[in-house]
């Protein structure tokens, strides 16, 4: 996929990131194009150089699409087998989380808040979990321009398996 300067993307662990340039770089005798990457909560002056070649492997991807926000849920509320071993846990949610796809990241927060019902959590769990909560938090009130607040609600129905009510979402 290919994106232009002001296009909105997905960062893999940062989240929603401005395409705010797109440059040639020199690098040997071969001159290679770069995406800069802008993440829009960011209060400094961060930026994320990714070569235009690379950028699918490295996780950069498009916003979900509106319409697919209700598939998304539902996949949320759906039942998940947890791993007993932490450590092969912990592991496989970091690569989810550093995966940057929408789903990888909800697998990680269903397979969190699941644990979470039925013992405390470790500090790295719970920094997983709230990672994990953060990034689709953020990208579904973009896209839909619903609330943080509004979201947190029906992200908390879903993962407790609540029916969600179709909202009003901003065109």
């Amino acid at each position: 996929m290919t994106f232009r300067e002001g296009n909105k993307v997905i960062y893999p662990r940062l989240g929603i990131c401005r395409v705010s340039g797109i440059i040639d770089h020199s690098v040997g005798e071969a001159t290679v194009k770069l995406y800069q990457l802008k993440p829009v909560d960011s209060l400094d002056s961060t930026t994320i150089l990714v070569p235009v070649a690379k950028a699918a492997d490295v996780g950069v991807r498009k916003l979900i699409d509106k319409e697919d926000i209700p598939k998304l849920m539902k996949f949320l509320g759906k039942d998940i087998e947890v791993a007993s071993d932490h450590r092969k846990r912990n592991a496989r949610n970091a690569e989810r989380i550093a995966s940057g796809e929408i789903y990888e990241v909800a697998d990680s927060l269903k397979t969190m808040s699941k644990l979470s019902r039925g013992k405390t959590l470790s500090p790295e769990e719970q920094q997983t979990m709230s990672k994990a909560r953060h990034l689709i938090i953020k990208e579904i009130a973009h896209v839909t321009k619903l609330t943080v607040e509004e979201v947190e609600e029906m992200i908390d129905n879903a993962l407790a398996g609540k029916k969600i009510r179709p909202r009003k979402m901003a065109a």
